[in-house]
């Protein structure tokens, strides 16, 4: 505002021109531009200084140039593959098989990171059957040798359920924990309870390449994690705070929901465990995966848990399983030799 003398007074004149509609869009739109771009760059120094500042305690090895971690421990006849939930990392079977490696020093364990968790790379959506594939490769790679014990849990029993399918040679037992049942994530209903759950976590997947889950994390606005951060130890948890709000991760899990929502889901056929002992550790409605086993060799142990990831909360009923099929797997075998001899 600017004050000039007219005749015996003062008359107030206004310098700022009015702002028109389509201006005030402009600048809005270049604001915004201007956040996004700030966001992009502050996520990516981001990405960088996680990957120079924590200490990667895995191994890794390269399926189709993408990384794949994993952690083997112990040596013997039999190893022990983990697969685990959708949104967990390796870090789910640490109580598992540190318990199995001091009680036996006749088996190897085997954990890793599917695409996209932890240090591993991300890529295009992969079905179970592909994460199947990459399993394989991955265990050729690293070299850890048949015969296999699956422990899938959760999504992990959908992965570990296509490699028995498709390379049932290599598999001497299975033992699934809280399964996803396909008559039941087929159906609409199971996808409609999904949906919202669904959009968070497109939202976190499109924000993280721009800085916006990270701040949703930092607000408490991100999806919940809780039930698999409170089991962690202070490293394993720093570890995952960092990569739970990169691209790999988030894309990672929203692949997932996509392929559990997709209706496609055909792998537990009856009887594709056949020949092999198997123990399922089953929540109310998932006793039907039975069938996936002979009667003779397959044990249905009932568990009532709130807990979505059993593995970490009552680690001792899975040990149990798999002590269970490990000893049908040494009977089964002595009575092969037997049987050659004859």
């Amino acid at each position: 505002m600017k004050l000039l003398p007219h005749s015996n007074g003062f008359y107030k004149v206004n310098m700022k021109n009015k702002l028109k509609p389509k201006d005030i869009i402009r600048n809005i739109f270049l604001s915004l531009i201007i956040l996004v771009a700030i966001g992009f760059i502050y996520q990516r120094i981001s990405n960088f200084i996680a990957k120079e500042t924590l200490k990667q305690r895995v191994d890794y090895v390269r399926v189709d140039d993408k990384r794949l971690d994993y952690k083997t421990n112990g040596e013997g006849k039999y190893t022990i593959i983990f697969d685990g939930n959708i949104g967990t990392n390796l870090s789910q079977w640490n109580i598992i098989s540190d318990k199995l490696t001091l009680e036996y020093d006749d088996i190897t364990t085997f954990v890793y990171n599917r695409r996209g968790y932890g240090y591993s790379d991300s890529g295009s959506l992969r079905t179970p059957k592909e994460q199947a594939e990459d399993l394989r490769l991955l265990l050729r790679k690293s070299a850890v040798s048949a015969p296999y014990i699956l422990v899938g849990e959760e999504y992990g029993s959908l992965v570990l359920a296509e490699f028995a399918k498709e390379y049932p040679d290599l598999v001497a037992g299975v033992v699934l924990v809280n399964p996803f049942v396909e008559d039941n994530i087929n159906t609409k209903e199971f996808k409609n309870n999904l949906m919202i759950e669904k959009v968070r976590r497109n939202i976190e997947k499109i924000g993280s390449s721009i800085g916006i889950t990270t701040l949703m994390d930092k607000l408490n606005l991100a999806c919940d994690t809780e039930d698999f951060k409170n089991k962690l130890d202070d490293i394993s948890l720093n570890e995952f705070n960092v990569h739970r709000t990169k691209s790999n991760y988030t894309s990672a899990v929203y692949n997932e929901l996509q392929n559990i929502t997709s209706g496609e889901s055909n792998t537990q056929e009856d009887g594709i465990f056949s020949g092999k002992p198997y123990y399922l550790i089953a929540k109310d409605g998932q006793e039907q995966l039975a069938s996936l086993g002979d009667e003779e060799l397959t044990k249905v142990h009932t568990i009532n848990s709130d807990s979505k990831i059993i593995a970490m909360y009552e680690p001792d009923s899975v040990i149990s399983g798999i002590r269970q099929v490990i000893k049908q797997a040494n009977e089964i075998e002595r009575v092969q030799k037997k049987a050659t001899k004859n």
